[in-house]
């Protein structure tokens, strides 16, 4: 005779869901399509849709394509070539949203990255849902020409401060310096035009830079960064006023 088990009184009461016969999932990422700079961060938005009655929908996000390289160091820690993603949350019950991050660092490569989002219920299975987004890592550069300018008391040193697009980078790019007034620095600068936007048939725009102020030696350093603050990229001329 096989074995015979007894459910206590407490087992007995309980309710275990069951499964819903041919449940499906619905599953948007947004936006679909986007790009990031080395350094900063964009955000993606997720809703599902469950018609598994309160069954635990669980979902993540993985870099598919192309496969990043990871390394690790003797103590454990490990960097990546591809894009980091966090995300806020993990599951849902039945229907619902969330949201996670993908940051570039100075190591992801400029390429385009596919990521993969996954929705499965894990309460029964085996309904899943993918779908696929593309996040474009760019970046710009800031190089001031020439680097170094020496001039006389009452003249203007001028130096050519030109950003450029790497991979497609468009936007509005914001300068700020690191001498606001001659009256407490020694030294005024003002750089036109500012701001500037890339664009894709726009890749790369010069400003000027000019100063003037006392006799010293002044190293004038020229942030650049979008609207986001993310990332900055610098550019440092030595001004000499004899």
């Amino acid at each position: 005779m096989g074995a015979v088990f007894f459910l206590s009184t407490a087992e007995a009461a309980t309710s275990y869901p069951m499964a819903v016969a041919g449940c499906g999932i619905q599953l948007t990422v947004s936006p679909t399509s986007t790009s990031v700079a080395r350094g900063a961060t964009v955000a993606f938005n997720i809703s599902i849709k469950s018609s598994c009655g309160t069954d635990h929908i669980a979902w993540g996000p993985a870099v598919t394509s192309p496969t990043p390289t990871v390394k690790c160091d003797k103590k454990g820690v490990c960097t990546t070539d591809g894009p980091v993603l966090q995300q806020s949350t993990y599951h849902v019950i039945g229907s619902g949203g969330g949201s996670f991050t993908a940051t570039a660092t100075n190591a992801t490569l400029l390429t385009t990255w596919t990521i993969t989002v996954t929705a499965s219920d894990v309460t029964h299975c085996c309904a899943s849902r993918s779908e696929n987004v593309l996040l474009t890592t760019d970046d710009f550069l800031v190089a001031a020409s020439p680097t170094s300018v020496t001039v006389p008391a009452g003249q203007t040193a001028q130096s050519t401060i030109t950003v450029s697009s790497v991979n497609g980078f468009t936007g509005t790019i914001y300068y700020t310096t690191n001498t606001p007034s001659a009256t407490t620095t020694g030294i005024s600068c003002n750089l036109q035009p500012d701001p500037v936007t890339l664009t894709a048939t726009v890749t790369s725009i010069s400003s000027t830079l000019s100063c003037s102020g006392t006799p010293g030696s002044y190293t004038v350093v020229t942030d650049a960064s979008p609207y986001s603050g993310l990332p900055v990229r610098s550019a440092s001329v030595s001004i000499t006023i004899t």
